[in-house]
């Protein structure tokens, strides 16, 4: 069960008149890329602040005072679970923490996008895709994004520049599971 993006729209919209400042991360990111308008899954947001982990109290009044209900992703940051225009929209929270690493430049290379009728700072389609390589799940949904963002615009100087921000070792990793993918940078 999907969720629309005018719904996404106003869960943004709320977040941000909140004071949540965030990035969307995630398949989000490339289902807007390619202009779907029934989104599915969650949200994944990188919150830049509050922090998910140091003010988890900031995300339960969130919630509660929005009649949302409060969960946690796998990783132990928080998670919302939200009814908008009807809809169940669940919200990760990440920061940098454990097995998710996003660095400072990618974050900074974020574009905003209009989602609906809401301004939102986005990862980069093909940040994206290095981040999924790096973690080195998904390979197969990955590849079926590939096929769909590369017919929608797709730079692969911006992947090659992305892969070089990581260590030897894991560079090596990420490119070995982008050319599995069929990604050769």
């Amino acid at each position: 069960m999907g969720f629309s993006v005018d719904s996404l729209a106003n869960l943004l919209s709320r977040l941000r008149e909140s004071g949540v400042n965030y990035v969307l991360i995630g398949d989000t990111v490339i289902q807007l890329h390619l202009g779907l308008k029934t989104l599915e899954g969650d949200v994944d947001l990188f919150a830049l602040s509050p922090s998910p982990l140091g003010e988890q109290e900031f995300y339960s009044f969130l919630a509660e005072s929005n009649g949302w209900e409060m969960a946690s992703t796998e990783l132990g940051t928080p998670k919302l679970v939200c009814n908008v225009n009807g809809e169940t929209v669940e919200v990760e929270l990440y920061e940098n923490f454990m097995d998710l690493e996003i660095p400072e430049e990618l974050l900074n290379q974020s574009v905003t996008i209009t989602v609906g009728n809401v301004k939102a700072k986005a990862l980069r389609p093909e940040h994206y895709f290095v981040l999924k390589a790096r973690q080195g799940v998904d390979l197969d949904k990955l590849k079926r994004w590939l096929k769909q963002v590369e017919k929608a615009g797709f730079n692969k100087k911006i992947v090659e520049e992305a892969i070089r921000l990581f260590p030897d070792f894991e560079e090596k990793a990420i490119r070995e599971r982008l050319r599995s993918i069929g990604l050769t940078v």
